[in-house]
């Protein structure tokens, strides 16, 4: 059976989806992870619960930037997806910001960020690399 290339790609994106949402859940559930141990050993003194709440909205627009963009460019819609990331990194700097007010490692924070966002890159970077080689004698 001969598959057009439009049907390549398209089943290609699929698999590339479902293992990308399979990614954001993982990272999601190692940063809650990290983020419960960090408050769990915060000194029992009382702490800002607004910067905390602001933490996690932070957090919650980066995902669904980082999410929104990253499909926006796989549809090849790329100014879109570079607004929805800007909104993300945005959102990653007022969340560092607030993480180092409540006391996390920061740096932590950074390395998370840089490996879920290399993460999803080099999906894309991967795909993109399995479609020109099966189609680079064709025309």
């Amino acid at each position: 059976m001969v598959v057009t290339p439009e049907g390549f790609r398209a089943r290609n994106l699929e698999v590339l989806r479902e293992a990308q949402t399979a990614l954001n859940v993982a990272f999601g559930a190692i940063l809650s992870a990290y983020i419960g141990n960090s408050l769990a050993e915060i000194d029992n003194g009382p702490f800002d619960h607004t910067a905390l709440a602001k933490f996690f909205v932070f957090i919650a627009i980066f995902i669904i930037g980082l999410c929104v963009g990253n499909s926006v460019i796989l549809r090849g819609e790329f100014r879109l997806g570079a607004l929805f990331l800007a909104i993300a990194a945005g959102a990653a700097v007022a969340a560092h910001s607030q993480g180092r007010s409540l006391g996390f490692e920061v740096a932590i924070l950074r390395i998370l960020a840089g490996c879920w966002v290399g993460a999803l890159l080099g999906s894309n970077a991967v795909l993109t690399a399995i479609h020109y080689i099966h189609h680079r004698n064709r025309k």
